[in-house]
């Protein structure tokens, strides 16, 4: 009995560390289940609040979004070991033609984006076309003035000009090519950027940035180039699946070979042409105009500005839109230098300013402070707004939406990883965001698919897909200054219903979550 009562009590002891065992498994595993289950809550939540996170989606379109949700993780695969050649991460003046042959790309291009919101009207048509279709013409000159910007400008004969020795681009293509050059290649230099802005800084960028619009502003005010042009630019959009537009732009003073026109015929030439392109493209909502002005000028400037837009307003109230500030944010006044004059037009003049658009905190982004207080309708880039909570709450009670350009920021230098794009975090919180292409034509780009395409890529979960789309081309009607939204949403819901639809028909999903 004696020898048997140590086994025993081994057994007793092997059973009560089994039981124990058993006991801290159990306890470890429950607790495991909980980490796992409130992990998994949060992540829930966050998706949830991300940008699209409330958007339902029918059989099809679940359908279309697996597929979408392939084509976008097999992409990112695909530069998961190799990080610096990730599409969106590359400068955009080097990677655009890659661009053109990702399958997400191709698959947002087909997409219904609704409208493009914000668009500088002088940088929105492919060079290319302007080179072919206006510098080929009889009368078109060109000459590079004391500043160092070539301008070009259609006359009858070369004008005195003690700035500018002006010359026919027949002479110039007869000059470069008996010196084995290319002038159009020249030509497209001058109105647009190129590789080697890569690596220049932030002001030379900005410099010759601003030298293109410069080159191109008196080509373009030609009043029969001028009517080419705006219908052009629409057939950009329109062929980038875009049926209204918000653009940017200041009173031209349209002219032609005998007559310099008054900014009434520069509205009516405008609003012309847009009924002419509506008349031959039924789906396509129409244009509205936002007035800019320049941040250099005065406060005496910019009252005469704003009362003769108020003037205009009253005689064009379905076209003109509203007021902006443009130029460089961190040049000239700030908002703040012109609150008096601003506040006393709030009431007949909608605002849709250039505010954050900075890398600068507690300085320069405090535009957005005013912009804010001026109860603007929408804020031109506005990424510094991630910085200010309270502007993010005041913003998300008046219903202030940001107009999103990633391209931009990239190619402009202020923002030169999208990954890291402020814009992130008011997309993480559902904060109303359209997606806009600012400059288009400054960096060889159409449309709005290129920055639909990077935002999507870069600042987006890899398992999110369709909602997004689907909402942001839902906020780009429901923060616009259309005249008939509900119209414009009937119209929409009727191009995304039939594009889910051919989609769903033709695509082979194999991807499984």
């Amino acid at each position: 009995m004696l020898k048997i009562m140590p086994l025993l009590f081994f057994k007793v002891k092997v059973v009560v560390y089994l039981c124990s065992l058993v006991i801290l498994v159990m306890t470890t595993n429950a607790k495991s289940d909980q980490y796992l289950q409130k992990r998994a809550e949060i992540l829930k939540e966050e998706e949830k609040e991300f940008s699209g996170g409330q958007e339902n989606l029918t059989e099809n379109e679940e359908k279309v979004n697996r597929y979408l949700l392939q084509l976008k993780q097999l992409e990112l695969w695909q530069f998961y070991n190799n990080s610096s050649e990730f599409l969106p991460a590359r400068n955009f003046l080097e990677a655009r033609e890659e661009i053109d042959k990702s399958e997400v790309f191709k698959f947002i291009r087909k997409l219904p984006k609704g409208a493009s919101l914000h668009t500088h009207m002088l940088a929105a048509v492919n060079v290319d076309y302007i080179i072919k279709n206006f510098t080929y013409m009889d009368h078109v000159y060109g000459c590079r003035n004391e500043m160092g910007v070539f301008k070009l400008r259609v006359m009858e004969s070369p004008k005195e000009d003690a700035n500018c020795s002006w010359k026919s681009l027949k002479t110039y293509r007869k000059e470069y090519e008996e010196r084995g050059r290319d002038f159009d290649l020249f030509l497209r230099n001058q109105m647009a950027l190129n590789h080697t802005a890569v690596n220049q800084s932030k002001n030379e960028v900005w410099t010759k940035f601003k030298n293109t619009f410069s080159c191109i502003y008196d080509l373009v005010s030609y009043r029969p180039f001028f009517q080419r042009y705006i219908y052009r630019l629409l057939e950009e959009l329109y062929e980038d699946n875009v049926f209204y537009t918000e653009l940017r732009g200041t009173f031209m003073p349209l002219y032609d070979l005998s007559t310099t026109y008054d900014t009434k015929v520069f509205f009516d030439t405008f609003i012309e042409t847009v009924e002419d392109f509506k008349s031959t493209h039924p789906n396509f909502m129409g244009v509205k105009y936002i007035h800019c002005i320049y941040r250099g000028v005065d406060p005496t400037t910019v009252r005469a500005n704003l009362s003769q837009l108020r003037n205009f307003f009253e005689a064009y109230p379905d076209f003109v839109a509203g007021l902006d500030f443009v130029g460089q944010e961190e040049e000239g006044h700030n908002i703040i230098d012109f609150y008096a004059e601003l506040l006393e037009f709030s009431k007949d003049l909608k605002f849709f300013f250039h505010a954050g658009e900075t890398n600068q905190f507690g300085h320069v982004d405090l535009n957005l402070v005013d912009a804010m207080l001026l109860n603007c309708s929408r804020i031109g880039h506005g990424f510094a707004l991630a910085k200010h909570p309270k502007l993010i709450a005041m913003g998300m009670a008046q219903g202030v939406a940001v107009e999103l350009s990633p391209i931009s920021n990239q190619v402009l230098k202020l923002n030169e990883d999208p990954r890291n794009h402020p814009a992130s975090v008011l997309l993480s919180q559902d904060y109303p965001v359209v997606i806009s292409n600012d400059d288009p034509a400054a960096w060889d780009a159409t449309g709005l698919s290129y920055d639909w395409y990077v935002t999507f890529m870069s600042m987006t979960w890899k398992n999110q897909g369709l909602r997004v789309l689907k909402k942001w081309a839902k906020d780009s009607i429901e923060f616009s200054a259309m005249t008939d939204k509900s119209l414009a949403r009937g119209k929409w819901h009727m191009q995304w219903d039939d594009f889910v639809d051919r989609m769903a028909e033709t695509v082979n999903v194999s991807f499984r979550e």
